[in-house]
Formats: structure tokens, sequence, C-alpha cells
């Protein structure tokens, strides 16, 4: 706990760095039912229609970028694998076998977008299929908290998300914020990067936020939908977070995922823990008393252990070892001692105070060098904070967007 105690010693004024004013939409880009316009340097794709048109726009109005990402993602897969010549093979044919293996999992829109995207840009489908089957073989470390009612400065809702992944793939020079009109379905928001179409980090127009948290079990398989379309899934079709917990809770899933969500306009939060065969869901003021857990009044907040039993004992995170009888202690693991340990004892200090800002200077302290990605929540207000070349992105400045402006485009 370390870094945690050393962000309060030194104050909370130093960690408020860095929080830039609300950005203008530029000038606006146009394709059939598709636009395109920049937010403080970042692409902003306003998508409209059926899953096939939807692709083809995203596809369409940033051709080259799409291309330049996808093939960095496959650069970067590339070279994880260290053998001399067949590398590229290796890597290529280890990406086929999982997206074969989800492909029966993967809805049949998902698969229309997909290739409306390789259409639009130009691109192989392979490859798109490739960059998709990815975060289920690298999952990421990541955190998330919500807090509302007597924990907030206004008692609204706040959700703060770090995305903690592989900051040397340089993904995040493909940042891109995508505002996605399906037909008949709930409109959304989704961060992430160009040639990407499942959902990382998004928030709907009912104002249910979504974060993921990667929580390595025994317990995985890849016969399931990965995670990044479950929680597309959850943004276009939840009305509330009782149906985003049910669509968690009944699709078949992959393997280890905590899940955070959070709904503005109710002032809910709920945390779920998961394997490919447990989901323990644990509401907000709810959540019953365990050992190593910390409570705060009016929030809720996670790391990659869970606090269920049953889910623990198929972890391997945070020191977890299923082989062993009984369960294992967290502690002495970053993910507990920092992450979930660090936003527990911040919140603690700063109850009754949480705002945007104070957001903000909670997910700079428990951001650790591979954050590519910190968001904040505040509906109306969503704040986005991307790396600067390898600077962490919590570390950067925050750019603070409109929601309802963004849905009206």
């Amino acid at each position: 706990m370390g870094a945690v105690l050393l962000a309060m010693t030194i104050g909370l004024s130093t960690l408020l760095a860095g929080c830039a004013p609300a950005q203008r939409l530029g000038p606006i880009y146009t394709v059939p039912s598709g636009r395109l316009a920049w937010v403080a340097g970042i692409p902003v794709l306003i998508l409209h229609g059926s899953p096939y048109e939807m692709g083809y726009q995203h596809g369409a109005l940033l051709q080259e970028e799409v291309h330049a990402s996808v093939d960095n993602a496959m650069a970067f897969v590339d070279g994880q694998i260290k053998v001399p010549l067949a590398g590229r093979w290796f890597a290529r044919r280890a990406l086929d076998r999982a997206w074969n293996q989800m492909a029966p999992f993967v809805p049949l829109e998902i698969q229309q977008e997909l290739q409306g995207l390789a259409d639009g840009a130009g691109v192989s489908l392979r490859d798109l299929q490739r960059v998709h089957a990815l975060p289920e073989l690298m999952s990421s470390s990541c955190s998330s908290f919500a807090a509302f009612g007597q924990a907030t400065r206004e008692g609204r809702m706040i959700q703060a998300r770090n995305l903690d992944w592989a900051i040397q793939s340089n993904v995040q020079r493909y940042s891109a914020l995508f505002v996605y009109h399906p037909a008949g379905r709930e409109p959304f928001i989704s961060i992430g990067w160009l040639g990407f179409i499942g959902v990382i980090s998004g928030i709907n127009q009912r104002g249910i936020s979504v974060a993921e948290i990667g929580a390595k079990t025994k317990d995985a398989r890849l016969k399931g939908t990965p995670m990044p379309f479950l929680l597309r899934r959850v943004l276009e079709q939840a009305l509330d977070l009782e149906e985003a917990v049910s669509i968690i809770r009944t699709s078949p899933r992959t393997g280890g995922y905590n899940y955070l969500f959070a709904n503005s306009t109710g002032r809910r939060a709920v945390a779920l823990e998961t394997t490919r065969s447990q989901a323990a869901v644990f509401w907000a003021d709810q959540e019953p008393k365990v050992p190593f857990a910390l409570y705060v009044p009016n929030a809720i907040f996670r790391s990659d252990w869970a606090l269920d039993p049953a889910v623990r004992d198929l972890q391997t995170a945070s020191r977890g070892n299923p082989s062993q009888a009984g369960l294992e202690s967290p502690v002495g693991s970053t993910a507990y001692d920092v992450r979930y340990c660090g936003m527990g004892t911040l919140l603690q200090t700063f109850h009754g105070k949480i705002d945007p800002e104070v957001a903000m200077a909670i997910a700079r302290a428990v951001a650790p060098s591979s954050n590519i990605q910190s968001i904040i929540y505040a509906a109306p207000e969503l704040w986005i904070a991307n790396p600067k070349d390898r600077q962490p992105a919590a570390m950067g400045t925050y750019h603070r967007v409109d929601m309802e402006d963004l849905f009206k485009l």
C-alpha cells in the first residue's frame, strides 16, 4: 500500500493536476448515415443503422487509420512469440484457433458489423477477427469504483474506470470515441480504438456505465461469448441494472472477469464476479462481510480478486491457488494492496467529497505503468484520459465531453 499512502501524504491538490475544460466538437465529416468529428484530438465516430451499416461507416470514415490500427495490433501480437522466422505464423494461428472456438457464440449482428467494417475500410475480415480474439488471450488487470449518495459531493453517481493492459502495444495511438445509434436498440457511447467494435468502457443513454477487470481463473474456456461483446450487449439492450446483471449471468462466458456496473439515473451500482461457470452478484451497500474486504457506504469497488468464496476458490488472480484447500489471502499482490485497498482507503478518506476531480485523483493513485485508459463517468459529463506516448493515461490530462451533446449527433 506504499503508493496509496504516498498519494494521501502528498495531498489531494497535487493529484488534481491535469483536468481540461469542456471540449467542443470540431468539424464534422460524413458518409451516408455516419459522421466523423474530433474532440481534444480524439476522433468521434457517430454511427447509425443496421450492424453492417454501422461497421461500414466506421471503416469508411477513417480507412487509413483503421488499416494502421489493425496493422499495429497484428504487429504487436507477432512480436509476442519469440520464434525465429515462424513467430508470425504461430501468433496468427493461435488467434485463428481462439476465434474459431468463440465464433459460434458471437452474435450474428456482431459478425455482420465486422463484415461491414472490413468492407468499409478495405481490411481483411480474418485480421479483424484476430484483433477481436486478442482480449480473451491477453486479459487486462484493471480497477473500478462507483460512488453515489452521501459518498459524493452532490449525491450523483460517479464511476471511475482504469484499463490496465499492454501500453507497449501502442493501441492508444488509435483511440476513438464511438457514438452508436443501433436500429431498434439503445444508443450508447463506447470508448475504444479504431478497428475494434467490442466494448471495454462505455455508457448508454439510460445512464448505465460499464467496467471490466480481468480476473484469472482455472475455470476458463474459449467456447463462450467474448467479454467485449457481452459488455456491448449490456449497453445495447439493458434498460436497468437488473437486465445488465441478467445478461452477464445467463450468457455463455469464457473465463474470469469482475464487472462493475452503475446507473446514474437510479444511483445504484453492482459488482459481478465471474468465471466460466460461476457468477456472483454484489449490490452496493449489500455486500457480505468477508475477510480482507473493505467497506465504504454508498460505494463499491473492485480489482481482480473475488469476495465470493466459490469464485475465489477457482482464482489464480491475486495469489489464488485452486490446487490448495481453503481460500488464499490476496495480501501481497499488487492488485489487492495497491488497487483494491488503495481505492477503498481513498474512498473512505474523501467520503462525502467525491466529485470528478477527486475521482481522477483516486484513479491516478492506483494506476500502474500499464494504464492505457482512464474514464470518469459523471453524467452528463464524461472524462477521458489516454496515454501520451508511454505515460500512463491517468497521469495525463482528462478531457471533458458532454454526453447529452454526443447523443444528439
